[in-house]
């Protein structure tokens, strides 16, 4: 059987890390946890708001508004400052997906991930997302992928489902 690999560029931008940022925390329990407690603080807020003292108003206000509104502002700024501070997004980041795992250079260095160091993999609608660990990972943004998306998701499905690496989002649905 042949292997198969599929070979790519990436330059990471704020926006993707973004909305990699994004995704991470509003898919685990503590990010939905958060958004709970601003629609119970909203609906309160509504609810009993005749009721509601001036310093409840305002409690509740800030409640609603910290996980809809302020936190995904200040991840906005964190996902700027990462990309901003770290050497390696400030120029094309090459990966070469294959079945020894995920190698990934620049310049002159270069680093493989084996796929049984690999926690498990993502795809969202703008993204494929490989978790090495389970606050880092692979952000490989599709519109950087181009023609190679389809190709790219296919090579992951098939060596995740070899390796027994869990799969989310529509990577799941299409095994």
């Amino acid at each position: 059987m042949e292997e198969r690999s599929v070979a790519f560029s990436v330059q990471m931008t704020v926006k993707e890390m973004y909305q990699f940022t994004m995704y991470h925390v509003y898919h685990h329990a503590s990010g939905l946890i958060g958004l709970l407690l601003s629609a119970l603080a909203l609906t309160n807020l509504v609810v009993s708001f005749d009721t509601l003292s001036d310093q409840g108003k305002t409690i509740m206000t800030i409640v609603a508004l910290w996980f809809t509104v302020l936190e995904p502002i200040m991840m906005y700024s964190r996902s700027k400052k990462q990309v901003k501070r770290s050497k390696s997004y400030q120029k094309p980041l090459q990966y070469d997906v294959n079945a020894q795992g995920i190698t990934v250079s620049q310049d002159e260095e270069t680093q493989t991930m084996e796929w049984n160091h690999i926690r498990k993999m993502i795809e969202t609608g703008s993204q494929y997302i490989v978790y090495s660990s389970s606050v880092h990972a692979f952000i490989f943004p599709k519109h950087d992928l181009r023609e190679k998306s389809n190709e790219l998701g296919s090579v992951l499905k098939e060596y995740g489902t070899k390796q027994k690496i869990p799969m989310n989002g529509r990577l799941k649905k299409n095994v």
